[in-house]
């Protein structure tokens, strides 16, 4: 129950606090599916490719 509350609350200020600045939410929705998009295979190959390098030391 605790980590719905840390997960809630983050969440439940960014829709309140945001809108007060300007962003909207839809411009939030974009930055998060641009990142999993373009960031998040970048990520994934860089780990991907220390865990063979890794695996080729040990052997």
């Amino acid at each position: 129950m605790k980590t719905i509350g840390i997960a809630i609350i983050p969440l439940f200020a960014l829709f309140i606090i945001f809108p007060l600045f300007g962003i909207y939410y839809r411009l939030l929705f974009e930055a998060i599916e641009w990142g999993t998009k373009f960031l998040l295979p970048w990520l994934a190959l860089y780990w991907l490719i220390r865990a063979v390098k890794q695996f080729e030391k040990r052997t």
